[in-house]
């Protein structure tokens, strides 16, 4: 992919790479709501000639050939409905398009969105929290489009970061099959550090790019302030409120000290900005190419990685933290956008398709196989289509044991140019972490 995740993406259009079929271009970050729910829907533009329910479903705008063939494939197996696809307007967002359509009283029936914007929507979307495929959700999925309970969003794939690794590089250096959980603590993974850096290779390579480490890496520690949502955002509040103490905090600390080592034996540690103003390719041709053993990056990084190296097998390491941590053990996953079924302006009727059509893509061999075919790693267990990507599987590896947490999504758009240059500055080592902490309770305290 490459996304500076949802908080920018509520503010400008993604950018190639880390998505796939599920994912939408960002709403236009206005915050406002669709103003009109405009007029109901006609006989005529809810039955076909056959007798059909008549849904018209967006699902993302980046693979259209792909969303029409999950689409026909759908039309053609159901006996009560027809599924009518949208695509986005050249130069528009997807939420600026459901915008206009709300106010010209034709919105989808089924709609893509990220979660910010299912949050804004909740008035006018369906309970989905019934439909038998949340039944399988990995956990921490739904987290973010639930309220008192009820569920307005279906995921639609997940996505996944933590450190790669290439286990050629790693069993070449270890003399063995390398065995990723062999390594759970700073003191495992410097050891092993150390014994890459003897080969002549470098143990790590950090992508110094702000939102890399001003969302990806630094909402680990948001999230690992408490194991439930309700905790989370209590400590936010706290940093709204002025009166967090970051410095003095033990899971920022944790973290802190996992970045240290990284940056003790990061490739660039002599000019750790050296890549900042470019994409991530040059990461994954270290990692490739066996310059480099690990990479901070997540799934979506696959598609550079396999343009220089098509046969590697690649996975997933947890980022070490103290045991006390509830992120120890696991990777931060992430949902990039959500299906929900419109319901202020749709029939009942045409609300049951939806959710049916919903039901279908996540529970059918074709609307599995679509997940796959997108690069992107199922959100749920009861996928069985074939996964050939190592990483896309062993995203899933910890996904359907439980060992995933998510990451907290819930900040503000420009979070990762302030939050990141604070990190861009402490990696380059102009300042030093106290500095660090009290740039980004500053931030904070300017939010509301």
């Amino acid at each position: 992919m490459r996304r500076k995740w949802i908080g920018m993406m509520m503010a400008a259009a993604l950018t190639l790479g880390l998505t796939a079929c599920g994912s939408s271009p960002a709403n236009d970050g206005t915050g406002d709501n669709p103003d009109s729910t405009g007029a109901a829907n006609t006989d005529a533009d809810t039955v076909t000639a056959d007798g059909k329910v008549k849904i018209t479903a967006y699902l993302g705008g980046e693979m259209p050939d792909e969303n029409q063939k999950l689409i026909e494939a759908f039309n053609a197996q159901s006996d009560t409905t027809e599924v009518e696809m949208l695509t986005l307007t050249k130069g528009s967002s997807g939420y600026q398009m459901l915008t206009v359509m709300y106010n010209a009283g034709n919105p989808p029936t089924v709609y893509f969105l990220e979660s910010g914007d299912v949050m804004k929507l909740t008035d006018k979307l369906a309970n989905l929290s019934d439909l038998d495929c949340m039944n399988y959700a990995a956990a921490g999925t739904t987290e973010d489009v639930t309220v008192d309970g009820t569920v307005y969003g279906v995921p639609a794939n997940l996505q996944a970061y933590g450190l790669i690794y290439s286990r050629q590089v790693l069993s070449d250096v270890m003399g063995e099959d390398f065995d990723p959980s062999s390594i759970k603590t700073r003191e495992d993974l410097e050891e092993v550090f150390k014994q890459i850096e003897a080969q002549g290779i470098a143990p790590v390579a950090i992508s110094p790019f702000d939102w890399n480490l001003g969302n990806h890496w630094f909402c680990q520690i948001y999230t690992g302030q408490a194991a439930d949502a309700a905790g989370r955002d209590a400590f936010i509040g706290e940093l709204k409120a002025g009166t967090a103490d970051l410095a003095g905090n033990t899971v920022f600390q944790d973290y802190m000290d996992t970045f240290d080592l990284l940056m003790k034996y990061n490739y660039y540690k002599d000019n750790p900005l050296e890549t900042a103003a470019d994409g991530n390719e040059k990461q994954a041709q270290l990692l490739a190419t066996g310059q480099a053993a690990f990479w901070f990056h997540g799934n979506w990084a696959a598609h550079n990685i396999r343009t220089l190296d098509e046969e590697g097998e690649y996975g997933f390491i947890p980022v070490p933290v103290s045991e006390s941590n509830p992120n120890a053990g696991k990777i931060c996953t992430l949902v990039p956008g959500y299906f929900t079924v419109e319901q202020s302006t749709t029939t009942e009727e045409q609300q049951q398709a939806g959710k049916e059509f919903i039901d279908w893509i996540i529970s059918s061999q074709e609307g599995q196989q679509y997940v796959i075919n997108c690069g992107n790693v199922p959100a749920y267990s009861n996928n069985t289509a074939t996964i050939t990507e190592s990483i896309s599987q062993s995203v899933v590896d910890y996904t359907t044991t439980g060992n995933n947490f998510p990451m907290y999504v819930m900040y503000p758009s420009d979070h990762y140019t302030n939050v990141g240059a604070s990190m861009q500055r402490y990696l380059s080592g102009e300042i030093d972490r106290e500095t660090m902490a009290a740039e980004i309770e500053a931030y904070w305290a300017t939010q509301q």
